[in-house]
């Protein structure tokens, strides 16, 4: 095999704590482990996104490595459960203001006033 041909291997451990950055420049999170699976002979990133939430990145979907990792897709990143905002509240009911009803002519008075404003019976 000639020098310029030979396959160049790279430990795992220098991706861990990297930057992954999707096609759009949105960071996804930070690699926190290689995965391998054997079977499939297929390598992926193990990522820590900025959610708390592991994802993995195949690795058919890094474009390059140099300071940061960059894909070729913008990536999704699930939001767990406990970081959905619960859905708002009820508005609330519409409280109907105290009032003072006149005993003389039932008239509906504001709550501070002392006499009636129709017949001028005093009030409470």
């Amino acid at each position: 095999m000639s020098q310029g041909s030979q396959k160049k291997f790279v430990p795992s451990q220098r991706f861990r704590g990297m930057q992954v950055i999707d096609v759009k420049g949105s960071m996804v999170g930070t690699v926190k482990d290689v995965g391998i699976s054997i079977g499939e002979k297929d390598i992926s990133l193990i990522v820590a996104a900025k959610t708390g939430v592991d994802v993995e990145i195949p690795w058919s979907n890094v474009q390059s490595i140099e300071d940061v990792i960059l894909l070729n897709k913008s990536v999704e990143i699930p939001v767990p459960a406990h970081m959905v905002p619960p859905p708002p509240p009820p508005p609330p009911l519409m409280e109907v203001p105290p009032t003072s009803v006149c005993p003389n002519c039932k008239h509906v008075n504001p709550p501070h006033a002392k006499f009636c404003a129709k017949c001028g019976t005093k009030l409470g």
